[in-house]
């Protein structure tokens, strides 16, 4: 019982390594992806990209006529 035990686990140890040596390899390689992602968001602050001071566009006003057009069209 205890031997067949000792075989599961010898069995068991080099698939479980496997999964170790993958996941250090999947974490060294998000690390990478996540030091990219902080120097280009810090590039860009730096580069001036930003929205701050942006207006959006203001909307055109109607005149007297455009608005009797859309009344007179069913629009309104």
């Amino acid at each position: 019982m205890e031997n067949e035990e000792n075989e599961e686990e010898k069995k068991a140890i080099p698939k479980l390594t496997e999964m170790v040596d993958r996941l250090e390899k999947a974490n060294k390689e998000a690390k990478e992806i996540l030091a990219r992602q902080e120097e280009l968001a810090a590039r860009g602050l730096l580069g001036g990209k930003t929205d701050a001071g942006v207006n959006p566009p203001q909307p055109k006003e109607e005149t007297a006529k455009e608005y009797a057009a859309k009344v007179m069209k069913g629009e309104i």
